[in-house]
C-alpha cells in the first residue's frame, strides 16, 4: 500500500495531498483549496495521478517505439554499409576480371606473334644452313679438283701432259662450272616489328570501362491502358522505362524484366507476353488477355517490383463492333449475288468472288468499287462459280474456278496468267474447289472438296503433297497453315481438324449443334494478330474464335440483317489494321468489324 504525500507548507503540513488544480497544475491539501484555490477546475489526485500515468506509460511507448525505429535504421544503414562494401568488392572483381581478361588477350596476341618470329627465324636459319652445306660441299669437291691437277702437273712428262689435256680440261670445266651460290637476302633480312600505334593510343586513352549508377526499380516508369484495362481477346500494351537510382533514363543489357499476369485464382490467363527490348531503357510489353474479369499485371526489374506494381487490371467481353457494310443483291457493280470468297492485299483492297454472278470484284477498305473482271463461261479468265479466293505476296490473285475445277491465276488488275488443275481425281485434278490460301512457303493450299482432299500446289501449279484419303474428310471447306499446323474446317462433319504440315492427323475440336464450341457446317478459317483461330460457323449465322488448341473463347452475330447480324457467314480476311472482313452471303453484303 502506497505511504500518503502531505502538504509541503509549515500552517497545515500535516494535511494530505489530495487534490491537483488542473489551472495551476499542483497538487493541494482540503486547506490550499478552500483559500487560495477557490473556483479552479479540482480533479483528486489520484485520478489525476492515473492520467498521468496513462499519459506516461504513452509517452514512454512512444519512445521506446522511437528507439527501436532508429535502431531499425541504424541496422539496415549498417546493412545498407555492408551491401556497398560487397557491391564495391563485386564491382572491383568485375573490373579486374575485364582486365585481367584484357591483358591475357594481349598476351595471346603476343604469344602469337612471338611464335611467328621464331617460325620465320627457323625457316630463314634453315635455309642459310642449307645453302652452307651446299657450298662447304662444292669447297670439298674444288679442293678435291685441285689435288687431282697438281698430281698430274707434277708427275706426268710433257708427252703425258699433252696427251691429258682432254682430261684437264674436263676437270677445270667441271671446277668452273662448280660456283658458289649467293645467300637469299630475303632469307637473311631482319624482321621488323611495326606498331599498332592505334591500339596503344586506344588502351591508353579510353578507359577501361565506366562505372554507371545501377537500374533501381522503384524509379522505373510505366504507363499505358494495359495496366489498367484490357479486352478479352484483343492485345494490350504498356511501356516500361528503366531508370538509375537518380531518376535518368538507363539500359543495362544485364537488367532482367519479368511480365507475369494472372486472374484471381492466381492462374495465367493471357497469351504469350511479348517485351520487346529497345536497348535504351524502353521495354514495349504486348499481352492478349484470354478471359473477361480481374487480372494482376506483375512487372519486375531484376526481381524487384517497379513502382506500383502489381497493377489491376480490369478486363472486358470482346465485342466485335459493326464499322461498314457494303454490297446488296443484284448484277450491277458493287452489287452481288452469293459473295463466297475474301481476300485482302498489301494495299488493302479486298477481293471478292461474287459467286453467282461469275465474276470477282475489288473493292478499297472504305467498300468503294475499283474493278472487276470474269464472266460465265469455261474459256480462259471465265468462271463457273467462283468459291475461295486468295493473294500471293508478289500481287497474283487465285481463283478457286468450281465448276470449272479448276484453279485460275491473274494479275491484280484482272489480267489473266494461267491456270492448273482441272477435272477429275488424280494428284493433279481437282473436283468442286473450294476455299484457298498460301502457307508459309509460298504455295497454294486447296481444299479438294469433291475429292475430300487437301492439296497443295507449287505458285506455278505443280502438284506437291496432299491431305487426306479415306475416311479422312466429309468435305473439307478450307484449310490454312498456321505455324507447324494445317487446320482443316470440315463442313459436314462439323469440325475443326488439325494437321501437322507433314500430313499427320493431330486433332480435332467442334460438334454439331448450335451452343458455345459447337458448330454447324464450319467453312472459313482466319487466325488473327493475337493467335485466335476464327471460324465461320455458317448455319449458325455467327463467327466462333478458338485457341488452336479447341478451346473455346467467345462468339460474335446472330441471324439477321442488321449491321453485326448475318445470314450464312462464309469466308473471313483481315485488314493491315486488324480489322475483319466477313463475307455475309444471304445478306449478298461484306461487313468490316473491329
Amino acid at each position: 500500500m502506497k505511504r500518503p504525500a502531505f502538504c509541503p507548507k509549515e500552517d497545515h503540513k500535516k494535511e494530505e495531498l489530495m487534490y491537483f488544480c488542473k489551472k495551476c497544475e499542483v497538487p493541494l491539501c482540503q486547506i490550499c483549496v478552500t483559500l487560495d484555490h477557490g473556483g479552479h477546475n479540482m480533479k483528486l489526485i489520484k485520478e489525476e495521478a492515473e492520467t498521468q500515468k496513462t499519459e506516461m506509460k504513452s509517452f514512454i511507448e512512444k519512445q521506446r517505439h522511437n528507439l527501436q525505429v532508429k535502431t531499425n535504421a541504424v541496422s539496415r544503414l549498417d546493412e545498407d554499409c555492408a551491401t556497398l562494401i560487397q557491391q564495391g568488392e563485386d564491382v572491383k572483381r568485375e573490373i579486374q576480371t575485364f582486365v585481367d581478361n584484357l591483358i591475357a588477350v594481349i598476351e595471346a596476341n603476343k604469344k602469337n606473334i612471338f611464335a611467328h618470329v621464331e617460325k620465320e627465324t627457323n625457316k630463314s636459319i634453315e635455309s642459310i644452313i642449307r645453302q652452307k652445306t651446299e657450298i662447304e660441299r662444292q669447297m670439298t669437291a674444288i679442293k678435291s679438283f685441285l689435288e687431282k691437277a697438281e698430281k698430274l702437273f707434277t708427275q706426268s712428262t710433257n708427252a703425258e701432259i699433252v696427251q691429258l689435256k682432254k682430261t684437264l680440261d674436263t676437270i677445270f670445266e667441271r671446277v668452273h662450272q662448280i660456283e658458289p651460290t649467293d645467300c637469299d637476302p630475303e632469307l637473311v633480312a631482319h624482321f621488323v616489328f611495326v606498331e599498332n600505334y592505334k591500339l596503344f593510343n586506344t588502351v591508353k586513352t579510353e578507359q577501361i570501362g565506366t562505372l554507371k549508377k545501377p537500374t533501381k526499380a522503384g524509379h522505373c516508369d510505366i504507363e499505358g491502358k494495359g495496366l489498367e484495362e484490357g479486352i478479352a481477346l484483343r492485345e494490350a500494351h504498356f511501356t516500361l522505362t528503366t531508370k538509375d537510382t537518380e531518376g535518368r533514363q538507363c539500359y543495362n543489357d544485364r537488367n532482367h524484366v519479368m511480365v507475369e499476369i494472372r486472374d484471381e485464382q492466381g492462374r495465367e490467363c493471357t497469351s504469350q507476353i511479348q517485351i520487346i527490348d529497345r536497348k535504351d531503357g524502353l521495354y514495349q510489353v504486348r499481352y492478349c488477355p484470354r478471359d473477361p474479369g480481374k487480372c494482376q499485371v506483375t512487372v519486375k526489374v531484376n526481381g524487384e517490383h517497379v513502382r506500383d506494381s502489381p497493377f489491376a487490371v480490369q478486363v472486358t467481353p470482346f465485342q466485335f463492333k459493326p464499322v461498314l457494310s457494303f454490297g446488296k443483291e443484284g448484277t450491277s457493280e458493287g452489287m452481288f449475288r452469293f459473295p463466297w470468297g475474301a481476300a485482302v492485299n498489301d494495299k488493302d483492297e479486298i477481293v471478292v468472288t461474287d459467286y453467282d454472278n461469275q465474276r470477282v470484284q475489288i473493292f478499297n477498305s472504305e467498300g468503294n468499287y475499283l474493278r472487276s473482271f470474269g464472266r460465265s463461261a469455261t474459256k480462259k479468265g471465265e468462271f463457273q462459280s467462283p468459291a475461295g479466293i486468295t493473294y500471293r505476296n508478289n500481287g497474283n490473285i487465285f481463283v478457286a474456278d468450281s465448276g470449272n475445277c479448276r484453279i485460275q491465276i491473274f494479275k491484280g488488275e484482272g489480267e489473266y496468267v494461267g491456270s492448273f488443275g482441272g477435272r477429275g481425281s488424280l494428284d493433279s485434278q481437282l473436283s468442286c474447289p473450294s476455299g484457298l490460301s498460301v502457307d508459309s512457303d509460298g504455295n497454294i493450299i486447296v481444299a479438294d472438296s469433291g475429292n475430300r482432299m487437301i492439296k497443295i500446289f507449287s505458285p506455278d501449279g505443280k502438284f506437291l503433297t496432299k491431305i487426306g484419303g479415306q475416311g479422312s474428310f466429309t468435305f473439307p471447306e478450307h484449310c490454312i497453315q498456321y505455324e507447324r499446323y494445317l487446320i482443316v474446317s470440315d463442313y459436314w462433319e462439323h469440325c475443326i481438324k488439325v494437321f501437322d504440315r507433314k500430313g499427320n492427323f493431330q486433332y480435332k475440336f467442334g460438334k454439331k449443334g448450335g451452343g458455345d464450341g459447337e458448330l454447324n457446317s464450319p467453312s472459313g478459317l482466319l487466325v488473327n494478330k493475337s493467335g485466335h483461330l476464327m471460324v465461320c460457323d455458317v448455319n449458325n449465322d455467327r463467327i466462333q474464335v478458338f485457341e488452336l488448341n479447341g478451346k473455346f473463347l467467345g462468339k460474335f452475330g446472330r441471324k439477321g440483317g442488321n449491321l453485326g447480324e448475318f445470314s450464312n457467314p462464309i469466308s473471313l480476311a483481315v485488314l493491315s489494321n486488324g480489322q475483319i472482313v466477313v463475307c455475309d452471303a444471304f445478306n449478298y453484303r461484306i461487313q468490316i468489324l473491329e
